[in-house]
């Protein structure tokens, strides 16, 4: 049986003592002030792999293009652009009136150096994968060429890039972080000041305080309704809560353990939001050798674990249980209905597959304290049906050396989108390629070749219906434990106007936030 942790409850306690109706007597109204748990890196988009590091680059660069409110594309630096009809040629038109915060013009030029600079070996960007796809871009990758052939200027505000093949996501590639335009004027001082063209500059930065940012008045497209944007560093989830109803923070992203006192609170619960989250939660199997290499073990592992009931009593209710890799949003009403909790026909596979005594496995776990009391759960489901869990909690530079060497006969891990597309939760992960050399070494032909054509084939209604295809055959060959697709909750002050929920995280600027008091 499942049982909130006493020390859930008496960290909901203080959020009693907190929550009261008044409201601050003065509060800056030209400026917008949210928290961050954690810093970020720096301000050098080759850098930018992390969620907050990501999220922050928006705020200080303009790429090509970029995502807005759902996961549909918007124009950003370029205004116009066209592909060829065999899918390997992108023509970039760019606006005349971006300008750098230095004043200079954004052209063509600098597209090439900000997409050379990331793929240059001096450089040492995790992120040159996005480009690697570029015609010539290998070559650059390993010091053989310092150009890359595949980036041509046509003339200032004209930019083609050719790829070695079609491959339909590689335009949403150039929304990401790491994809920004960079000015190589300011490129000496990246890392701690921005060489962008954003809505919003930098003013300053106090490591581990607070990142305080001004309206671009030069910018070229939406300029920011607030004046200036301060994210305040506050590690505590407590110090947030109480920073947030002190009136000094303007947004709160709730912490789960806190989540039903947001809600259901007679004030707060009017200004309390649900928002969608692109990723999912699930436990890996190594499926390339005994015992996982069986599915009717795999199922066995699905079958045992009661995912409502652990959303519910461990996770306050935040979650959906998860159907397939795909998250619901990117599946166009596409959904399967998820494994249900039967206990009864775990039992049943597990003596198919040769266990009836049960078996012992490992669990690895990357030190995630938060999430331990979950596992705990699952583990005690696993035991009821004889499949005997250790967990094994581990430092994570030695977790994921393990999972993408294979050690691990199971693992805990998350994945979040790089970009709004069903593809990023299929080929990084499932295709043979990429999960063979990575993570739970999953092969199947089949779903290879159906990744393959999503890969190849536009925006289309039957590239999702290949999506939904790809996440149902995946969901039934039960290489993972599919365990739930997380959401995000937000509880914001009565005076916070102009709130909108962004679907991936580095679309969200905060440009048309005010306040009203």
């Amino acid at each position: 049986m499942l049982s909130l942790p006493q020390k859930r409850i008496l960290a909901i306690m203080p959020l009693a003592l907190l929550i009261l109706s008044c409201a601050p007597d003065n509060k800056n109204i030209n400026e917008l002030t949210i928290a961050y748990p954690a810093d970020i890196r720096g301000f050098d988009p080759s850098t930018a792999t992390d969620f907050r590091s990501g999220r922050t680059m928006s705020f200080v660069y303009d790429n090509l293009v970029r995502f807005d409110v759902g996961t549909e594309l918007v124009p950003c630096l370029a205004n116009a652009w066209e592909v060829s009809e065999d899918g390997i040629e992108y023509t970039f038109h760019l606006r005349k009136d971006a300008l750098f915060f230095d004043g200079n013009n954004i052209t063509a030029s600098d597209v090439v150096y900000s997409f050379t600079r990331i793929l240059l070996p001096k450089t040492t960007s995790p992120q040159s994968w996005l480009f690697d796809r570029i015609v010539g871009a290998k070559d650059v990758l390993k010091g053989l060429a310092k150009n890359v052939s595949g980036l041509v200027i046509k003339n200032d505000s004209t930019l083609v890039i050719r790829i070695n093949e079609p491959f339909a996501p590689f335009i949403q590639y150039l929304a990401m972080p790491s994809a920004a335009i960079v000015n190589y004027r300011q490129i000496e001082n990246i890392h701690v000041i921005p060489a962008g063209s954003g809505p919003w500059n930098l003013e300053s930065w106090e490591r581990d305080g607070e990142i305080i940012f001004a309206r671009n008045e030069s910018y070229w497209g939406k300029k920011t309704i607030m004046p200036r944007l301060r994210i305040r560093i506050l590690s505590e989830p407590m110090t947030r809560s109480a920073e947030f109803e002190a009136g000094n923070l303007d947004m709160l992203d709730v912490p789960n353990v806190e989540i039903r006192a947001w809600q259901n609170h007679p004030k707060w619960g009017e200004y309390f939001y649900k928002e969608d989250d692109l990723s999912l939660y699930y436990v890996g199997m190594n499926c390339s050798r005994p015992p996982f290499n069986d599915i009717r073990l795999r199922k066995a592992m699905n079958y045992a674990v009661d995912r409502e009931k652990i959303i519910e009593v461990l996770r306050f209710g935040v979650g959906i249980p998860a159907s397939g890799p795909v998250p619901p949003s990117l599946l166009k009403g596409n959904q399967i209905d998820p494994y249900p909790y039967d206990p009864e026909k775990a039992l049943r596979l597990l003596k198919e597959a040769g266990y009836p005594d049960g078996l012992d496995t490992k669990l690895w776990v990357a030190g995630d304290a938060e999430m331990y009391h979950v596992l705990e759960a699952m583990q005690s489901n696993w035991q009821a049906v004889g499949i005997r869990v250790e967990l094994l909690l581990s430092d994570w530079n030695v977790f994921r050396t393990a999972v993408k060497e294979g050690k691990p006969e199971l693992y805990y891990l998350s994945w979040f989108a790089d970009y709004p597309d069903g593809e990023n939760f299929l080929y990084p992960l499932f295709h043979s390629k990429e999960s063979m050399v990575k993570r739970n070494r999953f092969s199947n032909a089949e779903i290879d070749s159906i990744i393959d054509l999503i890969q190849a084939l536009p925006a289309t209604p039957k590239r999702e219906e290949l999506i939904a295809l790809a996440n149902r055959r995946i969901f039934e060959e039960a290489p993972w434990v599919f365990l739930w697709y997380p959401e995000s909750n937000v509880v914001i002050q009565p005076w916070l106007k102009g709130f909108e929920s962004k679907l991936i995280f580095n679309a969200q600027r905060y440009d048309g936030w005010y306040k009203e008091l």
